[in-house]
């Protein structure tokens, strides 16, 4: 996947039984941004993974996980 890609966003949310798809449509790739890990004493550290940046058919832009993207050819 890179910058100008034509992506199909099917959004998860939840986990497990919880898990939720939402199809949001179609968007074109804005950018990649690779997040720091988050730090909690209690727990370690939780690598949240890298968030694509989606002009969505509505003009909005937002983020989304990789996983939650496809390619479209």
């Amino acid at each position: 996947m890179k910058v100008g890609d034509l992506v199909d966003i099917n959004q998860k949310r939840g986990t497990g039984i919880y898990e939720n798809v939402i199809a949001r449509g179609l968007g074109v790739v804005m950018s990649l941004e690779e997040v720091e890990d988050l730090h909690y004493k209690s727990i370690g550290t939780i690598n949240l993974g890298p968030i694509v940046h989606v002009l969505l058919n509505t003009g909005k832009t937002e983020g989304f996980h990789p996983t939650s993207l496809e390619v479209v050819k």
